[in-house]
């Protein structure tokens, strides 16, 4: 006599309704984290009326300086390899360092007095460059999330700049086909730096930073972009520093039409 289990027929498993099954669930879960994750931001909101951020930039840059300078040093020096060692001399010892140079082709000061085309000193914008925005609370200190951790900061590559509504400008262009410099002799000297540069402290509103609000202004000093501010939400802030120099750039050069004149 056989046991009745023993002749009835079994179930077949469905594994395609469990898989149908876990990824209902799953997806019911994801919309919840969403929802939580949206009243965690509107009750955020509504505590925090005001918003502080702080923006970092990494991670190259320097200092730039150009100038004119006679046609006696242009003639000199030009295509001469010992400038760029001659020039750091003379920011250590300038007597020294000329002590054998001819008195019309000598530079008697550091780079940067040869200042009187532009002189500027800051982060080199150009690709692949970061920019690091970070959210601060009242006190200057990182904003936590509410789950032990920290907001993260938003990241921005400035190649990505202008296509987030940045506003992105050149004020001053200086090179030898420039307005500036194409009917002059004229000395460019640079230190290269490795570091960062950070803003002060700013404010907004409970929306929070925005990149269209964002603008910056460089100079090009002979195709090094540089600027020393960041503009957000039309209020300028300054860049402040801290780096370590990498390398130096020293030349002189003519301007186009000096040239094609000589």
């Amino acid at each position: 006599m056989g046991c009745g289990w023993c002749t009835m027929e079994r179930e077949k498993f469905d594994s395609s309704q469990c898989r149908l099954d876990f990824n209902l669930h799953y997806r019911i879960d994801i919309q919840l984290m969403a929802t939580l994750k949206q009243k965690k931001h509107l009750i955020q909101t509504i505590k925090t009326p005001e918003r502080f951020f702080q923006i970092n930039i990494g991670r190259y840059g320097g200092e730039v300086a150009m100038g004119t300078i006679t046609k006696d040093q242009y003639d000199y020096w030009f295509d001469n390899d010992y400038f760029e060692q001659y020039m750091i001399d003379v920011d250590y010892d300038p007597e020294g360092a000329n002590k054998d140079i001819p008195v019309k082709a000598q530079f008697n000061k550091p780079f940067y007095e040869y200042e009187d085309i532009c002189h500027l000193s800051g982060p080199e914008l150009a690709d692949s460059q970061m920019i690091y925005v970070q959210e601060l609370d009242k006190l200057g200190k990182p904003m936590q999330d509410g789950d032990g951790g920290f907001v993260k900061d938003i990241e921005i590559d400035m190649a990505d700049l202008e296509s987030l509504d940045a506003d992105v400008k050149c004020t001053e262009e200086h090179h030898a086909s420039s307005k500036s410099l194409k009917d002059q002799y004229y000395f460019f000297g640079q230190y290269f730096n490795k570091g960062g540069w950070t803003t002060d402290r700013f404010k907004t509103g409970p929306e929070g930073f925005n990149p269209s609000k964002l603008k910056i202004e460089y100079v090009n000093a002979d195709g090094f972009n540089v600027f020393n501010e960041i503009i957000y939400d039309d209020v300028p802030y300054y860049l402040e520093e801290d780096s370590t120099g990498k390398s130096s750039s020293f030349f002189v050069n003519a301007g186009e039409n000096v040239q094609e004149s000589q």
